[in-house]
């Protein structure tokens, strides 16, 4: 839903005048971001943008435990004349003492869904058992990912999303629940699922050093299609603070006939269908500078009913001495292999402070790519940024950008940003502050 910058004006202005500053106290939290940037795109078309992102948290409104909290985007292109408004979240929360019941009204984040917000209502409840539970309903909305960050909006969907789940609580190292989901469009069903989800902690103390050990799995299943949605199973490993594993394994069975725009985007080309494994390993060397290795698996089907593989290994060192040397950085290789291409990779991403409040940053890759139905064997890109940050409240930085990929030319950037948090109470609240 776009909706124009007065309305948002508007909005924080009602916020402001809800009632007399001695009526009622309230503590208002947030941050602030602008970017102005210039580029020439791909089509050596020059564009020249102002991208403003603010969010908030209203605190100690009237209403016992009900606060407000919201994201928004404008966005204005100055050769086209062209603007774009988006509110990400907006949605008020009354939440008891504890969490034990917690209610939230008007747009937000499902839950741990990347890509869905929901317009509706979302509540928790957590009684004095050893399970709890959530209902919600609303009309979904899907975030559409663009190349062009000035593009990012919400898209349109079915006419409702409604579901719940019922969850186990107050059990140290274990956890449980069973979940349902229903979207449709009218008369037509998108998508219905049953889910069930566990997993368990291990703790294995020793004299000097102890080893964690958590497993946990999901399964999903669309009683529409007879078949699984998703199945997801997830080993985490600490050893003595130091060696960290990751291992995961997914199998997802999402039909192409599934509305565009669904969170799992795996592959343009494939029907959904993919088995994926993969693993991470992380050692610290000393709690400065860590070693990191993983590889991925994927096998996806195609239209034609063929299984296509590839794998993506990566493997890289990392290190953070700002407090003894100002530096810190990450540095990288990785090799992709599949039916249609290979790739081998590098990435360098390097911080220097070389003042308390100064900082820079300069990011490189460069790809090798050997594909047949490529002109060029080379992708790179490069990004350098120089900011001033005196302390906690703001900060501004300048930035430079240069991609050279093959498939969409060249594209540069050069820009301009700012980040400032805020926080300031009025009211009651101001009141008890000052005291």
């Amino acid at each position: 839903m776009n909706i124009s910058a007065r309305t948002i004006g508007g909005l924080f202005l009602v916020l402001a005048l809800l009632a007399p500053p001695a009526a009622f106290g309230a503590e208002i939290t947030g941050k602030y971001s602008a970017a102005l940037e210039g580029r020439e795109t791909r089509d050596g078309i020059k564009e020249s943008v102002l991208v403003n992102y603010l969010s908030f948290d209203v605190d100690r409104l009237p209403l016992a435990n009900l606060s407000l909290h919201g994201l928004g985007k404008y966005a204005h292109e100055w050769r086209e004349n062209d603007s774009a408004t988006s509110i990400y979240y907006l949605y008020g929360q009354h939440r008891t003492f504890e969490g034990r019941r917690d209610l939230l009204v008007g747009r937000f984040p499902l839950e741990s869904h990347r890509f869905l917000t929901l317009d509706g209502l979302h509540l928790t409840m957590r009684p004095d058992r050893p399970w709890g539970y959530s209902l919600y309903a609303g009309q979904p909305r899907y975030m559409e990912i663009h190349s062009d960050r000035f593009e990012r909006q919400f898209r349109d969907t079915g006419d409702y999303l409604a579901g719940g789940k019922v969850f186990l609580r107050g059990v140290e190292g274990l956890r449980a629940n069973a979940s349902y989901s229903r979207e449709g469009d009218g008369s037509t069903v998108y998508r219905e699922l049953i889910g069930i989800g566990g997993g368990k902690d291990f703790f294995f103390p020793r004299a000097d050093e102890e080893m964690v050990l958590a497993l946990d799995g999901s399964l999903d299943y669309n009683p529409a299609e007879s078949a699984l949605d998703k199945l997801s199973a997830r080993l985490f490993l600490l050893y003595s603070a130091k060696l960290r594993v990751v291992v995961q394994a997914d199998r997802f069975d999402v039909r192409e006939d599934y509305p565009a725009g669904r969170e799992l985007i795996i592959s343009l080309f494939s029907t959904g269908r993919e088995d994926r494994a993969q693993y991470t390993i992380t050692y610290d060397l000393r709690p400065e500078i860590s070693l990191y290795q993983g590889t991925v698996f994927t096998e996806m089907e195609m239209p034609d009913g063929t299984w296509r593989q590839g794998r993506i290994i990566k493997g890289g060192i990392s290190g953070n001495y700002r407090e003894r040397w100002g530096v810190g950085f990450d540095a990288g290789l990785y090799h992709f292999d599949s039916h249609s291409s290979d790739a081998t990779g590098l990435a360098l991403n390097l911080n220097y402070w070389p003042a308390e409040a100064w900082f820079t940053q300069l990011g490189l890759e460069v790809v090798k790519i050997d594909a047949p139905f490529r002109e060029r064997e080379r992708a790179s890109s490069v990004i350098a940024e120089v900011g001033y940050q005196p302390g906690n409240t703001w900060r501004l930085a300048g930035y430079l950008e240069r991609s050279d990929n093959p498939e969409f030319k060249n594209d540069f950037r050069t820009g301009i940003k700012l980040d400032y948090l805020f926080g300031f109470a009025f009211g009651r609240a101001r009141q008890q502050t000052s005291r």
